[in-house]
């Protein structure tokens, strides 16, 4: 299904149906939108991305992917796709339609989770680590061995941020150096999905961890403060965290196909934000997430 997000006359907002459904022979194990071109990439779980356009409209299928997809981005024209087979391949589309380009890349640090375009490198986040590939050559510069998981990767002013699936999450530099170091601990002891929004009325940039049983922890940045935590549905792993870019309003998605709308806005009177994470990660890393890296890192 597509939804189109709505003001309501009386100032709130409703999600409405935008497009009919698309009908699909398998499940949907990645989206990627993009609005400049229109394009809609659906990556599947038998390996396969199908690609809709809304105006022109078309529809497309690309094969090569051996298991499912788990990452789709798009960069400077390029389609890039991860997938579960280990692989990265590169899409391009000169003659009207979408074509692999080259052959597949290999990815080191094994099946893929997430492909991301940080400082003119290609990230790509799998079950042991990250790996970097240059996008001129497209060798891989480096990899930074893991020993959970790497389930999330953000751009945050050209730094890069991943989240574990043990509940770390680390700060790294456009040469693979550790900046930042925020552990698991307390409650959040999981990431399965993560996003970043800037608060409406403290206008501060938040970090927002979706965690296995439908919880979601917040953090201040660039000092990694808690804001809170909060639970969508229970026992629904948060899959999905979109910033709506209005208002305040983000989404969330859980395992169990449940899609929430909530808001940030001014504490009521007199409450209270409470966490259980006591221990500020200033004292770790007085610079905050984004501080002066050390030397050395992957790709120096």
């Amino acid at each position: 299904f597509i939804w189109r997000g709505n003001q309501t006359p009386q100032g709130g907002f409703e999600l409405v149906q935008d497009a009919p459904p698309i009908a699909l022979n398998d499940s949907v194990t990645s989206l990627h939108y993009d609005p400049a071109s229109k394009w809609l990439f659906c990556g599947l779980w038998g390996g396969t991305v199908v690609a809709y356009c809304k105006d022109p409209m078309a529809e497309e299928r690309l094969t090569g992917h051996r298991r499912s997809v788990a990452s789709i981005a798009l960069h400077s024209g390029v389609l890039i796709s991860g997938s579960n087979d280990g692989t990265v391949r590169l899409w391009t589309r000169p003659q009207g339609r979408w074509q692999m380009h080259g052959q597949p890349l290999n990815n080191p640090s094994g099946a893929v989770t997430v492909v991301k375009v940080v400082n003119n490198a290609l990230w790509v986040a799998a079950q042991n680590g990250i790996t970097c590939f240059d996008l001129e050559t497209l060798n891989a510069r480096g990899t930074i061995a893991a020993n959970f998981q790497v389930t999330g990767l953000l751009d945050c002013d050209g730094y890069c941020l991943a989240t574990y699936r043990n509940g770390d999450i680390k700060v790294f530099d456009g040469t693979g150096n550790e900046t930042f170091n925020f552990p698991s601990r307390g409650e959040h002891t999981s990431n399965t999905a993560v996003g970043l929004m800037t608060h409406p009325v403290a206008n501060k940039p938040m970090l927002m961890c979706g965690q296995q049983f439908g919880y979601v922890t917040a953090y201040d940045l660039p000092d990694f403060k808690p804001r809170g935590s909060f639970v969508c549905k229970t026992n629904s792993d948060v899959k999905a965290i979109l910033d709506v870019k209005f208002g305040g309003l983000f989404l969330t998605g859980g395992v169990h196909g449940d899609i929430m709308v909530w808001q940030w806005g001014q504490p009521s009177a007199g409450a209270a934000t409470t966490s259980p994470f006591v221990q500020a990660a200033a004292a770790q890393n007085a610079q905050g997430a984004f501080g002066v890296p050390p030397n050395g890192g992957m790709m120096g």
